[in-house]
């Protein structure tokens, strides 16, 4: 317990630190009143209820809506969560909820992501490589790999072991 270093009289709130190179060089410790005179003053909680400053944060999910949109779901039926908690929790219950609160999600989502579509980590393409898609050339594919590893080139196998992968999923490979 620390007396205030001004009046020398109330315990002391507020620790004031000195910091040079990262390095601690002075403190000062001072009540409420004093930093107050200082022009030191300890952080105001703030007066607004958390669903408004939430609301505030969303950007206000009820004045986003356009008059025309269909009428609001009442509550999910898969978490029975209601609009109002989502607006007030800022969080959905279920993946249903999803579907159900889409008319007030997509603004928000373009707001906040400036898109309502995920394009993923990585948008674009860097390959340069063709689409394998066709049998054809994934046949082709899996004959190079294993004519590969009947010659023992493993790091040519391993390579057209990850493009094989990639076209059966339907990705970009190499041919």
């Amino acid at each position: 317990m620390q007396y205030c270093t001004a009046c020398q009289k109330a315990i002391a709130s507020i620790v004031i630190m000195d910091l040079n190179g990262g390095a601690v060089t002075g403190s000062q410790h001072l009540c409420g009143p004093c930093a107050e005179q200082l022009g030191v003053g300890q952080p105001k909680a703030p007066t607004k209820f958390s669903a408004e400053i939430l609301e505030d944060l969303l950007g206000g999910l009820k004045s986003s809506r356009p008059a025309t949109s269909r009428p609001r779901a009442e509550a999910c039926p898969g978490c029975g969560m209601t609009p109002t908690e989502f607006r007030t929790k800022g969080r959905l219950g279920c993946p249903r909820c999803y579907d159900v609160f889409r008319h007030e999600l997509m603004p928000l989502l373009a707001r906040i992501h400036e898109s309502q579509s995920h394009r993923g980590r990585l948008p674009g393409r860097t390959s340069t490589a063709p689409v394998v898609t066709d049998e054809k050339n994934l046949a082709d594919l899996r004959r190079r790999l294993e004519e590969a590893v009947r010659g023992e080139r493993y790091e040519e196998a391993a390579r057209l072991r990850d493009d094989l992968r990639r076209a059966e999923r339907g990705e970009g490979a190499r041919p």
